[in-house]
């Protein structure tokens, strides 16, 4: 679903727009003065983190000052959501988040939240990879049919994900749902303890995007069982899909773009969308991005990120709903 919609928005921009005319000369008319804080919302070792300080280098070339990655692990990325938000609108201070802190947290919880949607500038859409369930070495599944039986035996199993409302306890939300089992989620502050604890046997499963789960699965420290995308992944060709192993259309990948406070001037706006364009098609960003399983994404302006945002959330809320998800689970 979710990346039928990506290529959709990405196929109709890869045409010449007025934005992309202008932004070069905005770019060369605003270059940071100082170094830039480039803010991800969870801990070393997971895929935003990773994103983060792939781009960080070529960027900090790009500008000419310095982009330092800074994690604010915590709530799903909402603490680091929320810091950006305050952050002043200046240009240095961005930050590298997914659907749980920008769609899905005011899906889960529209007036609880300490930020929303209007406190920030997307930028653009950066990457987007499949996600991966993978499970201890030692469950007896090795299929998602086996998986759902291991759960309908063993009602202690749990899950983890890096948080409450982030996509990924979603997407796994959705995937129980389909199966017709009920397992309780713990969430966690980040990406790498989740794997820790995975591979530690203190939870049975976990979905998590394929930059990581495919070279623990490739070294034999978890098993992976499903990739939850149309196609099978490069990285994983012997794992078949959700939608091979029953769930027809499961097609459910993360995703990240580049954010930044609102009433970011449009100087610098057009400034950081040219940067960003000119690093996600340099050949070496590409060939790891691809090599960690991350289909890098040109061309979507901040104004079509924006538009898609809005439809992430309303397909968010379509998914909470069908699912009855809550912000306990």
């Amino acid at each position: 679903m979710f990346s039928r919609t990506l290529h959709r928005a990405a196929g109709a921009l890869f045409a010449a727009t007025a934005l992309a005319a202008t932004s070069a000369h905005a770019a060369d008319a605003w270059k940071p003065a100082k170094p830039v804080r480039l803010l991800v919302g969870f801990a070393p070792g997971g895929s935003a983190d990773t994103l983060a300080r792939l781009l960080a280098e070529p960027l900090s070339a790009r500008l000419g000052q310095p982009v330092v990655v800074e994690n604010l692990a915590g709530a799903g990325g909402n603490i680091m959501a929320y810091r950006l938000s305050q952050a002043p609108a200046d240009g240095y201070t961005i930050g590298i988040a997914a659907a749980g802190s920008m769609a899905i947290t005011h899906v889960l919880n529209p007036k609880g939240t300490n930020y929303k949607p209007a406190d920030f500038t997307p930028i653009t859409l950066a990457a987007v990879q499949p996600n991966v369930v993978i499970v201890n070495k030692d469950v007896p599944a090795n299929n998602l049919a086996e998986l759902k039986e291991y759960f309908q035996k063993t009602p202690t199993a749990t899950y983890g994900t890096a948080g409450v409302g982030i996509s990924n306890h979603l997407i796994a939300e959705t995937m129980l749902y389909k199966l017709g089992v009920k397992v309780p989620h713990a969430a966690y502050r980040g990406a790498a303890p989740v794997i820790t604890d995975l591979i530690g046997g203190h939870i049975a499963m976990t979905m998590d995007n394929i930059s990581t789960a495919a070279p623990l699965a490739s070294q034999g420290k978890v098993k992976a069982i499903a990739v939850a995308s149309i196609k099978r992944a490069a990285q994983l060709p012997n794992v078949p899909t959700l939608d091979e192993q029953g769930l027809k259309g499961f097609d459910m990948p993360t995703w990240q773009g580049v954010f930044a406070p609102a009433g970011l001037p449009a100087d610098v706006l057009a400034a950081y969308y040219a940067a960003l364009q000119d690093v996600l098609k340099q050949p070496a960003v590409v060939e790891k991005m691809s090599g960690l399983g991350s289909e890098p994404v040109t061309g979507m302006s901040p104004e079509k990120f924006s538009a898609f945002l809005e439809n992430d959330r309303k397909q968010w809320a379509e998914i909470v709903k069908a699912a009855n998800i809550s912000l306990e689970q």
